[in-house]
């Protein structure tokens, strides 16, 4: 629109409005006034006597009007905000800034947060009633601008990032599926944002050609840093997509211990139980007390799919027998565990192929089968969620769900 002074003058017209940072919402601080073809000028937000749907009025002549500065905590809204993305916490996807929702206060504007609808590009487009239209049978939606979370204001190539307490409110699968619309840089910053735990499992539900994508863009050291906070089996498995020099590389970097704990599951054919298998299980011996039990799963909480059974070992983790978290919380706390473990055991070999891990999971019922070897010493398990990850629709993640 345009800007007019007090003596009903044009000065020019609006190219972009400038916010700047207050409790609990950013005000207009600047009107930036194109003054010709190449040239602009800020006039502040104080000179002006009255803005109406067509034009800005000053109350102040041209000549008479004082200097105004970009400040350098200063938002250009069109330049730095408008048509960025950002990520929508309710829809778990990211989004584009369309418009930007201002609200009145006297003579005042304010920024209330940032219109993502359809409607709002409709209207940019120049077609306003059926823009109208559109918003009033389907309320637009938005994102107030408490969860908009700028670094740096001046930067016009800038996308919106959130803060890492609303990150944290997403589930590390949303997370998964939003890095796949992101650029390579903005899925490193986002990752970067995370805690380690809640980056690996991110990572941990892309897709392999994401998941590669990654580890391409991180030197050995960070890659490491992320796989070592991996479930070995996850771990393996993407370490099983890269190069083998690159492999190497990142396990190089690793503690000894758990470099060599996933060159043995990178051993195993990857298509049989030993490639699919997480090494990681609660195993005690025969004459541990219930009591012992309960206490050594308080002391160090095991990730929940690695909680669904106890397995009894011998001295050499040799397989005798199982029992689940129900039959330990009915059993009196002293009662040994030989007592009341099963040992009518369903198990599967390090070669068994995964079909048939499929198979005995979903016959027996089971949340998580054992695997063993030709000694029938215990050297990890299959979970449900592992079998999930076969059976699932077009085999979901190995084709890349979240890049659908």
């Amino acid at each position: 629109m345009p800007v007019i002074d007090s003596q009903n003058k044009t000065l020019g017209r609006v190219s972009d409005l400038a916010g700047r940072p207050a409790f609990p919402y950013p005000y207009i601080s600047l009107i930036r006034v194109r003054t010709g073809r190449k040239s602009h000028r800020y006039v502040s937000w104080r000179e002006v006597r009255a803005f109406e749907a067509t034009q800005i009025i000053l109350s102040t002549r041209e000549d008479d009007l004082s200097t105004a500065h970009l400040q350098e905590e200063d938002i250009l809204l069109s330049r730095n905000v408008l048509d960025k993305q950002i990520v929508d916490l309710e829809g778990r996807k990211v989004v584009r800034v369309q418009d930007i929702q201002l609200a009145r206060t006297g003579r005042e504007l304010q920024v209330l947060g940032v219109d993502i609808s359809a409607s709002a590009l409709i209207r940019r487009l120049g077609f306003k009633r059926l823009a109208d239209a559109i918003a009033r049978r389907y309320p637009p939606p938005s994102v107030k601008w408490g969860d908009v979370n700028l670094t740096d204001w001046r930067d016009p190539n800038l996308r919106l990032k959130l803060s890492k307490e609303s990150l944290g409110r997403l589930h590390p699968a949303d997370l998964a599926e939003i890095a796949a619309s992101l650029s390579t840089e903005e899925r490193l910053d986002m990752l970067e944002a995370l805690p380690d735990e809640m980056a690996a499992d991110t990572l941990e539900e892309m897709s392999p050609e994401l998941q590669v994508s990654v580890m391409n863009s991180l030197d050995d050291e960070e890659a490491s840093e992320l796989v070592e906070e991996m479930d070995p089996d996850d771990a393996a498995d993407l370490l099983s997509d890269l190069p083998q020099e690159r492999t190497q590389e990142i396990l190089d970097h690793l503690p000894r211990s758990e470099a060599q704990e996933l060159r043995e599951l990178l051993s195993y054919p990857e298509e049989s139980a030993g490639g699919i298998m997480t090494p990681e299980y609660i195993s005690v011996r025969p004459d541990t007390p219930a009591r012992e039990v309960v206490e050594k799963l308080r002391s160090s909480p095991p990730e929940e799919e690695h909680s669904f059974y106890i397995y009894i070992t011998d001295e050499v983790e040799h397989l005798e027998g199982v029992f689940s978290l129900r039959d330990l919380i009915l059993a009196n706390p002293e009662t040994p565990v030989r007592e009341f473990m099963s040992q009518e055991l369903v198990c599967v070999s390090l070669e068994t192929e995964q079909d048939e891990v499929v198979r005995k999971i979903m016959k027996y019922n089971l949340k998580a089968i054992p695997v063993v070897d030709e000694e029938n010493k215990l050297n990890g398990i299959v979970t449900i969620d592992d079998v999930i990850d076969l059976v699932g629709p077009g085999d979901w993640r190995r084709e890349g769900r979240w890049l659908s």
